[in-house]
């Protein structure tokens, strides 16, 4: 049987798991993150079929030390980052302080156009608004069922 390992490289451990249920924990290598996914694979006895995961842009974000990120959404749900969802602290507390969104309101850019649920075009991907360059270092286009038709965030992208 093919051996299967998955694979999470984190900002402090690169964690490496075999489809027979052994755990290595090894120190990521910030430098060359490969380094570390290469080592723990090597320990496991090679893989047939690897999975591989990141935190460390995640952690990036939630930690704020990433760029100034701009996000282009579907009009309408230019917000949502900043609106939450039910599942939150103090729900009906009006005084409750939130942390910041992960963009703030001035990053954030309404997209017209619409697919449907199953990427049919509903209206046409209109004009956006475009930031100054200078003032962001990397993008997210966000469009409602992109995985059924990228069309739309190609057309943004472009």
């Amino acid at each position: 049987m093919t051996q299967r390992i998955g694979v999470d490289t984190g900002g402090t451990f690169t964690d490496v798991v075999t489809s027979s249920g052994e755990i290595r924990k090894l120190l990521s290598t910030p430098d060359d993150p490969a380094a570390a996914v290469l080592a723990g694979v090597e320990e496991a006895g090679g893989a047939g079929v690897l999975a591989h995961g990141t935190t460390v842009a995640t952690n990036t974000l939630l930690e704020r030390r990433g760029g100034r990120v701009a996000l282009f959404a579907t009009a309408g749900h230019a917000d949502v980052i900043e609106i939450a969802r039910q599942v939150r602290p103090s729900l009906y507390d009006p005084f409750v302080d939130r942390p910041a969104p992960l963009v703030p309101r001035d990053r954030r850019f309404d997209v017209p156009g619409r697919l449907d649920a199953e990427g049919q075009e509903i209206e046409p991907v209109g004009a956006v608004a475009a930031p100054r360059a200078a003032d962001i270092d990397a993008v997210a286009v966000v469009l409602l069922h992109s995985d059924r038709n990228p069309a739309h965030e190609q057309a943004v992208a472009a």
